[in-house]
């Protein structure tokens, strides 16, 4: 990354960050050693269960799904055993250094290695970056992927050079192979780029390599499924995604297993029951479409729920969570504690971050696609489903502006 001249160090500097940087690691692993190798989320079946298949056969299977996440478990399971501690040891380390990454990328961006180390000290001790660097599931691979892409893109915007815009495009594009969403999002920060180069006058060229290699990835993986699968798309389960956060919206804000049972008494679950995965989603998607359309006003009204779901400051309360040998959300903490620990950090950081965003925007206009993704991925949530868990990806950006408020609250910094 192509780095300022206030952030060269000092060996007390050095210091302060290698000792958040092993508070970061010492407790992702403590959790990781308190997880052991049971299940704790029911999502983390199917990550598992793809990860052995992969580590066995080298192959998903006829499946569409993103790859990344079973793919980097499918790794640890073949170099250190099946045994999903290691899995959640793997990740630790992971989440260890995207705690880093994110204090680098903010001394960077906002040119103070103060802000740097405010970012590193709370992405250090953030609850549910911890939490999810223990749990088997996309989140803490996504967190990465998005920081670095995000931190490259910002940076080719300040650069004609090819090599950092073809690391910006081959980033992002891996980030859809994480999660899928990320394509649409990283699409539309693709397209504000490029307009912010064009209004601007600057080379065009370097932007059409980063969206060329943006795009390689995604389409390599549709191809994939498209012989695989039968489906030219990333994944074949947007369908029922959209099917919960729509037609089944009321009762999954009950529970996800009552909103379960009563769709598998549907006529469209059994209309789905003859067709292969593909032909499934694509009825899903239909359905759900068509129920978006048939019932506007409600439809306004679900995404007004789902985007406050998308910002709560604490878990919700009044939701059941079914607690199975292989379902333990809570890892057995109350839920009173639970909405403490959310309140220690939740409102100061997204009304600081936001803030905070804002006024980095307004000093660097090329950190414009940093409140974009944000907006965007409230704004998709709000569309298919949401919760607290999807905004995890957001928080590092938000971190990022609580350490630009803090930092100019604090005065100049000392160089």
């Amino acid at each position: 990354m192509i780095r300022s001249e206030a952030s060269a160090r000092t060996p007390g500097f050095i210091v302060s960050r290698a000792w958040w940087l092993a508070c970061a690691l010492a407790l992702r692993v403590g959790f990781a050693l308190r997880l052991g190798d049971g299940f704790y989320q029911v999502d983390e079946n199917g990550f598992c269960a793809q990860a052995r298949a992969l580590a066995l056969s080298g192959s998903l299977g006829p499946h569409g799904v993103a790859p990344l996440t079973p793919g980097f478990f499918a790794l640890v399971f073949r170099a250190f055993g099946d045994r999903f501690l290691y899995a959640r040891l793997a990740q630790a380390v992971l989440g260890a250094a995207t705690a880093w990454i994110i204090g680098l990328m903010t001394e960077d961006l906002a040119r103070s290695r103060r802000a740097g180390t405010f970012a590193l000290a709370v992405s250090a001790v953030y609850p549910f970056f911890i939490y999810y660097s223990g749990m088997l599931m996309s989140e803490t691979l996504d967190v990465f992927f998005v920081v670095l892409s995000l931190w490259a893109l910002v940076e080719s915007l300040g650069t004609d050079s090819p090599a950092v815009g073809a690391a910006a495009g081959l980033l992002s594009g891996l980030a859809a192979l994480v999660r899928p969403e990320n394509a649409p999002i990283f699409l539309l920060l693709w397209l504000a780029a490029g307009a912010w180069r064009l209004s601007r006058r600057r080379a065009v060229r370097p932007w059409i390599l980063a969206v060329l290699l943006w795009a390689q990835p995604i389409l390599f993986w549709c191809a994939r499924n498209e012989l695989e699968v039968g489906a030219f798309k990333l994944d074949d389960h947007g369908g029922m995604t959209l099917v919960h956060g729509t037609i089944l919206f009321d009762l999954n804000e009950i529970d996800t297993g009552v909103a379960m049972d009563s769709f598998r008494r549907s006529d469209l679950y059994g209309r789905a029951q003859s067709l292969s995965e593909p032909a499934q989603d694509a009825l899903y998607m239909r359905a759900a479409a068509d129920y978006m359309r048939s019932h506007p006003k409600r439809t306004a009204r679900q995404w007004a729920r789902k985007f406050v779901n998308f910002w709560r400051f604490y878990p919700r309360v009044d939701k059941r969570y079914a607690d199975l040998p292989t379902n333990h959300p809570s890892v057995g903490l109350p839920r009173g504690a639970l909405v403490a620990v959310s309140l220690l950090f939740e409102p100061w950081l997204i009304l600081a971050g936001l803030w905070g965003l804002w006024r980095l925007w307004r000093q660097r206009p090329e950190t414009l696609v940093l409140p974009l993704f944000v907006l965007s991925s409230a704004a998709l949530h709000a569309v298919s489903v949401s919760q607290m868990r999807y905004r995890l990806p957001v928080m590092p950006l938000l971190i990022l502006g609580a350490a630009v408020l803090w930092d100019a609250r604090q005065g100049a910094d000392a160089l």
